[in-house]
This record gives structure tokens, sequence and C-alpha cells, in this order.
């Protein structure tokens, strides 16, 4: 499927309901993150990051480009374009914002507001080393397959949860991107 036949999926699938879930903590620290598509060869591919091993939080983890929520950011739509601009220097003239999922609410006290776009044909991007050690695509029926996923059972304050991981070339996607992505895919109801 390429990005036009997702996006087509996407706002049929379009609902105020809040999935039981996500429970809203007004504690928590605002951020959003963009799902940016990109068509290779006719098909959906999402392109995702690593980030540093060298930063504080979330070291070495692959995730979506976005981030904190700023005073001068409008809205959180805002936040996740100017990080899609810092981070990989997608500019806001070539993407194209067709909603947003769920708010999804992390372990480590962070809200997380979901946006998806497209990119425009021929978007290049030069990620900033100092925020993005690696940025890739993968396509979206990889991503959709349940096969290429598996459950990564951890302790957290002397619980055990489980949450879902899959293998990239720049290491394990896992936490609340996964999430946010398996949300996503689920949404679409895409076949497996």
């Amino acid at each position: 499927m390429n990005s036009q036949q997702i996006i087509a999926r996407f706002s049929l699938s379009q609902t105020t309901e809040r999935p039981a879930s996500i429970r809203f903590n007004a504690e928590k620290r605002a951020s959003a993150v963009m799902l940016p598509l990109l068509d290779v060869n006719d098909e959906a591919h999402l392109l995702l990051c690593k980030r540093p091993s060298y930063l504080l939080h979330h070291p070495g983890e692959i995730c979506l480009p976005g981030g904190k929520y700023e005073e001068q950011d409008d809205t959180l739509m805002h936040t996740a374009l100017r990080e899609l601009n810092e981070e990989l220097n997608i500019g806001t003239h070539q993407v194209t914002v067709h909603g947003k999922l769920h708010q999804y609410a992390t372990l480590t006290g962070f809200t997380i507001e979901p946006f998806v776009c497209v990119l425009s044909e021929g978007t290049t991007w030069q990620a900033d080393p100092n925020e993005v050690a690696a940025s890739f695509l993968l396509p979206l029926s990889y991503l959709s397959n349940q096969q290429n996923w598996q459950p990564l059972p951890f302790e957290r304050n002397g619980k055990t949860i489980t949450l879902q991981g899959l293998m990239t070339p720049h290491g394990l996607l896992w936490g609340a991107t996964a999430s946010i992505i398996n949300n996503f895919i689920k949404q679409l109801a895409l076949p497996v």
C-alpha cells in the first residue's frame, strides 16, 4: 500500500473515543511525535530515528521524530513539526499533516501526542548528529506483520510489564514508540 491508501484508511478510522488503556495524568510533561510516511517504490514507509547513545534520556533508542512541548510552540502539532525540522531538517513545506492518534502516556513521565503526516515526493533529510545518530525507513508492510514482533517482559516498580518489540537494522524498536506504531497499525486494520 502506498501512503495515499494508508491516509485514506487513517481518515476513515478517525474516532473520538479514547482507548481504555490510556489514562490522562496532568502531572506528566507534554510532548509530541510525528509519524512521517514516505513512499518508496509505491509502498508506504515510516521514517524512524535512533537517538545518540550519549543522551541522558532514552539513549540509543529507536524513536519517532519529536520531543517536548516548548513555550514558543502554539500547539503540540507545532512541537512535532519543529522537532521534525530540528532533528531531520524537514521543513513544513515538505509535510502534510493528516491527523493525530490518541495521546499516549509513558511510564517515564510524559504524555505524547502522535501526529501522522505524509512527506512530499522527493523529500530528503539530513539528521542533526546532536539529536539523531541514524535515520532510516521501514516499510509499513514489515511493521504491520505481527510475526516480526516479539513480547518483551520487564520489571518496573516490582511489576512485570510486557511490551512488544521489533528488531530493526539499527536496534530494537520497543516502548512508547512501538506502542504508538502498533496503535497506528491497529487503527488502519492493515492486512498481515
